[in-house]
């Protein structure tokens, strides 16, 4: 019976939260990798003002759950929203991503019509809070927070759940972020032989990140990966406040400003920080960082002046598409100078989508500084970029990840499908050098059906025999809360007792 392949689904709902991209994608034991089909569901308003509502109060309340759950439902009861407890909400949540689930399984068909017996299910959840070790330095304790009950997804679909991938990399001194780097990595294995490398997966939604797959003058291949910043963050929040758009359709506002130096600036020295008040774009890597942690600042609001008078909607909203490209290309200075600059750069994510911000990236790497400014403290820097992106001897090649050979919607559904697969293989899905990491880290908890793992699908159950995949990562169902990540705020004391629970 064929046995070398895992057919896995992979979920995801962003910062953004406008819907559920989920992914079907094949999983080969000789590293192949296809998507069979994916979609994206639409989340209901209601929905996303609830989650947005819960959101606020996380942070409002420094991540203390119980705080957090208590003040959700006085804001719920205030704002006359229905089904007014946490409870309600993670469990809507749930639903709805079991719904898009279910849509995406009736609409693929595998070759004979018949639909494909889905071996898994990864589920990231709803992030609502994220504070690392990068911006909690030593005043606050690190913790990360996503929502979903990967239990009742399981009942829901009759299909396993791998979720709560965040917490183990945490749990072991990470940043728990960027996840990408290694299912990027394993992209990168099919792209080499075609000529396709060095690459960098640049991904762009309300934060940016960076995968980088390259090697060292020794020839040994490394990988690098962090999160460069806000993206989409500042333009979609101008776009939604003062015009009341999602965002920046085709850049055609944006396109009618100019780039102001004065106020890029402030973006780079004020818009990112810790809770120290340091600049996160001067932090080297490891590091990773959350839309809570970009301050909108009143200049960029257009509520102070940058020179003698505040600047026109048209020039902050510009400015603010400059600055995601520009933080972009900056990020490039932390590749250390014995590791070989990317030659090809894969764009993936929504925020590439706006031809304003992808324009000046593509300029950024072309060395075209003369049309828009760079700061003069920073001149250097990007002439040295652009002077090691030359001497590959290579034109910089900068194209949708879809040209590539991988759809670039789903890039993120379909790193959650791989790092579900990964933690059946018990493979580790973070290392040091991407998350700061103290060993490789194998990430997530496993939940079947109804609790019982004899309901896991027969492939699956070989698979389990063959790799023993049972008890790779911390999972204590009866310390941990099963509404949300482990670890959420207060996971130390959590973990001690977990580990005496034998």
């Amino acid at each position: 019976m064929d046995t070398d392949f895992l057919i896995c689904i992979g979920v995801n709902t962003g910062n953004s939260l406008d819907a559920a991209d989920v992914v079907l994608t094949k999983f080969g034991s000789d590293a192949s990798i296809v998507d069979l089909n994916a979609l994206s569901v639409p989340m209901p308003e209601s929905l996303a003002n609830k989650l947005r509502l819960f959101r606020s109060v996380v942070v409002d309340s420094l991540g203390n759950m119980d705080t957090s759950c208590q003040r959700y439902e006085q804001r719920a009861i205030e704002t006359n929203l229905s089904r007014t407890s946490v409870d309600e909400l993670i469990v809507d949540y749930t639903l709805y991503v079991s719904d898009a689930i279910k849509e995406l399984i009736e609409q693929t068909k595998d070759k004979n019509g018949n639909k494909y017996k889905i071996d898994l299910i990864g589920f990231h959840g709803q992030t609502c809070a994220h504070q690392p070790p990068s911006i909690a330095g030593k005043i606050e304790a690190a913790y990360t927070l996503q929502i979903g009950n990967g239990q009742l997804l399981a009942n829901e679909t009759g299909i396993p759940v791998v979720f709560d991938f965040r917490s183990d990399d945490l749990m072991n001194g990470g940043e728990a972020a960027p996840l990408a780097p290694v299912h990027h990595e394993h992209l990168a294995q099919h792209l080499k032989a075609s000529g396709k490398f060095p690459i960098a997966f640049c991904n762009a939604g309300n934060t940016g990140n960076i995968s980088i797959i390259t090697e060292h003058s020794n020839k040994e291949i490394i990988l690098l990966g962090w999160d460069v910043g806000p993206f989409n963050d500042y333009p979609d929040k101008l776009m939604q406040w003062e015009r009341a758009q999602s965002c920046d359709f085709e850049g055609k506002i944006g396109s009618q400003g100019q780039v102001n130096e004065n106020l890029l600036r402030l973006l780079f020295d004020k818009g990112a920080v810790t809770v120290n008040g340091a600049n996160y774009f001067l932090q080297s890597p490891p590091k990773s960082s959350d839309p809570q942690w970009y301050r909108l600042l009143p200049e960029l609001l257009g509520k102070a002046c940058v020179g003698n008078s505040p600047l026109s909607f048209e020039d902050r909203l510009r400015t603010a598409e400059y600055f995601a490209a520009y933080v972009y290309f900056y990020s490039l200075k932390w590749i250390a100078d014995d590791v070989l600059m990317p030659t090809c750069f894969a764009l993936c994510g929504g925020g590439w989508n706006n031809p304003v911000s992808r324009n000046h990236f593509e300029k950024l790497l072309h060395g075209q500084f003369d049309q828009y400014p760079v700061l003069p403290e920073h001149i250097d820097i990007f002439t040295n970029i652009v002077e090691r992106l030359c001497s590959t001897g290579r034109k910089p090649e900068i194209a949708m990840s879809d040209e590539f050979g991988f759809s670039g919607q789903y890039m993120e559904a379909r790193l959650f499908a791989d790092a579900a697969a990964c933690r059946i293989k018990g493979e580790p899905f973070s290392r040091p050098e991407t998350t700061g990491c103290l060993t490789p880290t194998v990430l997530g908890i496993i939940r079947f059906p109804h609790s019982k793992p004899a309901l896991m699908p027969n492939n699956l159950k070989r698979w389990f025999s063959k790799y023993h995949s049972e008890d790779l990562t911390l999972d204590k169902p009866q310390i941990f809360d099963e509404r949300w990540s482990r670890a959420a705020h207060g996971w130390n004391d959590r973990c001690k007792l977990a580990v005496k629970i034998k």
